[in-house]
């Protein structure tokens, strides 16, 4: 067994895998929705490249395994949002069009993903959606994830915000990450990434619906408990600590 590396944190905003262009602002005319039977094309071969490219990463390199991704089956007509731990600079991308299947899953991510070499220009084209900086970034960008949820395309978003790289535990979450299934009144599945020797297991759990009966904070604070507690018990089923994360001491 191979001695897990030691990584220290400040906090759990803290940033561990960067790029050059980690910290350059979103255009002010960045565009999310496009049309034409030629982007169309594009963004299809992009996106079943990318795949083919992820089913190759996650079951040639980290041997994964999925326990319950039968319980979206009953969802394929619809659209839903997925939750996940997010511990696969290079797979994690990868992992909604796995767990999507037949639908065409997409994907949150902030803006820092486009500086990422060879696969951030092509982000977009194959399911990413860039989370919007400026009041009138977020209006367009509601307004195309409302296009989304029409055509019953999977959601999915790394409430973790940042990536830690064999991360075991589970971090805490931001409420606003669950804003879009009480907005657009969708499922929520809960998917979380364990380790152990020679293998990947990933749980599906779910669905979680929102409570229509109560607020809108409420309810986004209801989901956000429902699917950690979810993460929190299968992340248990860890074995295998390729990292050990300690906080700095101040």
């Amino acid at each position: 067994m191979v001695k897990p590396r030691v990584q220290e944190y400040t906090d759990f905003d803290t940033d561990l895998v960067t790029n050059r262009r980690q910290h350059t602002p979103l255009p002010a005319t960045y565009q999310w929705a496009h049309s034409g039977p030629w982007y169309r094309l594009k963004s299809a071969a992009v996106y079943h490249t990318m795949k083919q490219v992820g089913r190759l990463y996650w079951y040639g390199r980290l041997h994964v395994r999925f326990v319950g991704r039968e319980k979206l089956a009953p969802f394929r007509h619809q659209a839903y949002f997925l939750y996940g731990n997010h511990t696969q600079p290079f797979g994690d991308p990868f992992m909604p069009m796995l767990l999507a299947g037949p639908q065409r899953a997409s994907t949150l991510g902030a803006a820092a993903n486009l500086g990422v070499p060879v696969f951030g220009p092509l982000l977009q084209l194959g399911g990413g959606v860039i989370l919007p900086e400026t009041a009138a970034q977020t209006r367009r960008f509601l307004a195309y994830l409302k296009t989304l949820v029409a055509r019953g395309h999977p959601v999915a978003v790394y409430p973790e915000a940042h990536v830690w790289p064999y991360a075991t535990q589970i971090r805490p979450f931001a409420l606003g990450a669950f804003h879009y299934p009480v907005a657009f009144s969708c499922p929520v599945f809960a998917f979380t990434t364990t380790y152990q020797r020679g293998r990947t297991t990933v749980y599906v759990d779910g669905p979680f619906q929102p409570d229509r009966t109560r607020p809108a904070a409420e309810q986004r604070a209801a989901l956000a408990t429902q699917v950690h507690e979810a993460m929190a018990q299968r992340a248990k089923a860890s074995t295998e600590h390729h990292v050990i994360y300690r906080r700095r001491p101040s």
